[in-house]
């Protein structure tokens, strides 16, 4: 701690350059893993809120991984950096990965928002992989984020890669990984268009899956209301009941008293 009594924050990428090779990577270790920790629990809270307060939960499945050292050094060398912790550090954003899966597109843009509007998140980054999908034909929304981890003595400023895509959107990126992985990234021109083509039905059925789910939430709510109304109907029939049935036992009581005071006064002029 500082002599103020506060923790000191700092970037990663200071704090590892004053540790052993070794103890450098053990501690990038720790704290991606404890940033992506902390990003699952933050997810893991806004999905229980969808559940407990609200009537649809947008969030569908989540994934999280640590990328493994080898991909790491590959991604490195393709970059044209050498395989550093300190380039790592610097040039790898997502070594710390999540990945949200969501019904709908427009759940993609409300869940980024939610994310990025949380005081102790910094959004270093945003791609917009839906807007403008790479040439492979891949559709995601992808931030990179900065979480701070709280040691012992210190903030370490953390980033973690988090990715939000549609279920159609993940079901074809995991197919293109691995179609890519099976030709090592070099996959045949006429492959490579089917992919394409792919990608824009997808597309094409996640508008379609949209405008049925919003037509869906627009009926429900003309039901909502007519039922409403049914009800409103069924109270007023109800109450005019209750009012007749009320007059006629006043009629009927009415009427039996008149019968027996005409009853008395018959009895009375025969005596």
């Amino acid at each position: 701690m500082s002599g103020n009594g506060k923790i000191s924050e700092i970037e990663l990428f200071d704090y590892i350059s004053t540790l052993k090779e070794v103890d450098a990577w053990e501690s990038a270790m720790l704290l991606y893993n404890s940033a992506l920790k902390q990003m699952e629990t933050k997810v893991e809270i806004l999905s229980d809120e969808f559940k407990h307060a609200q009537k649809y939960n947008p969030i569908e499945y989540v994934k999280a991984r640590i990328k493994k050292p080898e991909s790491i050094v590959e991604k490195l060398r393709r970059y044209g950096y050498s395989d550093s912790i300190e380039n790592m550090i610097r040039y790898v954003n997502d070594i710390a990965g999540l990945r949200i899966t969501c019904s709908f597109t427009s759940d993609i843009y409300r869940l980024a928002e939610m994310i990025g509007s949380q005081d102790d998140i910094t959004v270093l980054s945003v791609k917009d992989y839906i807007e403008t999908p790479k040439s492979s034909g891949y559709r995601s929304f992808h931030m990179i984020v900065s979480v701070p981890v709280f040691l012992s003595d210190k903030v370490v400023d953390t980033k973690v890669e988090v990715q939000i895509r549609t279920i159609a959107m993940d079901f074809w990126a995991s197919l293109e990984h691995k179609i890519q992985y099976k030709f090592n990234g070099r996959v045949p021109d006429h492959i490579r268009m089917d992919l394409w083509e792919c990608s824009d039905i997808v597309n094409m059925l996640d508008n379609k899956m949209l405008s049925l789910n919003e037509a869906v939430n627009r009926a429900q709510a003309e039901n909502s209301d007519e039922h409403a109304n049914e009800n409103d109907n069924v109270d007023n029939d109800i109450r005019e009941r209750q009012e007749r049935i009320k007059l006629k036992a006043e009629l009927k009581s009415k009427s039996q008293e008149a019968e027996k005071s005409a009853s008395k006064e018959d009895g009375v002029k025969t005596a």
